[in-house]
């Protein structure tokens, strides 16, 4: 049995969809209340960067108190008096 021979590219191309920037605020969960993050397609950086989705996925992934529990900092004495 002869198998026919496997084509390495596909026929034609893929057709990508358009992309478009977003035109919505995003909400984000974080422990102070929802938050909602805009993106500037002008801006070369955001000040706060991803942080408000990282604190999103702490908060609804019950990661934050234990990720506190393991923290070596440990504070002795008050210095600020």
């Amino acid at each position: 049995m002869v198998l026919p021979p496997k084509l390495t590219h596909p026929m034609g191309e893929a057709i990508l969809p358009k992309k478009t920037p977003l035109s919505k605020a995003i909400e984000v969960e974080t422990f102070a209340g929802k938050v909602h993050v805009e993106w500037d397609p002008t801006a070369a950086v955001t000040p706060i960067e991803q942080l408000p989705f990282f604190i999103e996925f702490l908060k609804l992934g019950h990661r934050f108190k234990p990720w506190i529990d393991d923290c070596p900092l440990v504070y002795t004495q008050n210095h600020w008096k």
